[in-house]
């Protein structure tokens, strides 16, 4: 049985909704993955995970401000949400916010200080604010973390694009992609890539993931 031929078998799931959605969100397709993701918000209204997902997918489709008012109201739904925080820094990013950004990332850290994505996030809005030290900072930490332990090659790469480093950030992309970092499935659609998007090899990586430019 396809993918598309069970999630039509389970269309009253709100998790095969949101979760088909995640798949079309990653590869591209934003108004399908909108349209599954609504149809799971409205199976699942209070459901702080959806919301928070419908945020991230309305942020791969650039439609900032709809993300930052989905992201909210995930929040409000469940405040210990790391994912709705990481997803509402992102989007903070996005609106040049970065004093928010920061708070956001801080929010999702505090419970999990070992959260690299977060630590990721934070780094880049620091480095945006002109904070290069702060920055730099959590990208040693984030690195000797990285000797001890697995640390996602993505999150690494996300802290050296903020710091733009660019060849370290490709380079440890490529990394992603020989380790099998399963973070690699939004290189296509996180906004943290858009300024490499020219780059050589940053569209080959693209070709070697199979995703159509």
């Amino acid at each position: 049985m396809g993918i598309t031929t069970q999630v039509k078998a389970d269309s009253a799931s709100a998790d095969t909704r949101w979760m088909y959605g995640h798949l079309l969100s990653n590869t591209g397709r934003h108004e399908e993955a909108l349209a599954e993701i609504a149809r799971a918000r409205e199976l699942d209204p209070l459901s702080g995970l959806i919301n928070a997902m419908e945020g991230w997918f309305l942020l791969h489709a650039g439609q900032v401000d709809q993300a930052v008012a989905r992201l909210r109201e995930a929040i409000a739904l469940d405040p210990s949400s790391r994912v709705a925080h990481k997803f509402a820094a992102s989007a903070y990013i996005e609106k040049d916010l970065l004093a928010d950004a920061i708070a956001e990332t801080r929010a999702a850290h505090a419970p999990s200080p070992s959260d690299t994505h977060s630590m990721a996030l934070e780094a880049w809005a620091q480095a945006k604010l002109g904070k290069r030290v702060e920055a730099q900072i959590i990208l040693d930490q984030v690195l000797q973390f990285s000797r001890e332990r697995y640390v996602p090659p993505y999150h690494v790469a996300i802290l050296y694009n903020g710091l733009n480093e660019i060849p370290e950030a490709l380079t440890w992309l490529d990394r992603g992609f020989e380790q099998h970092d399963p973070k690699m499935v939004f290189l296509k659609v996180d906004p943290r890539w858009k300024n490499l998007r020219s780059e050589p090899r940053y569209q080959s990586l693209l070709a070697r993931m199979q995703f159509v430019p």
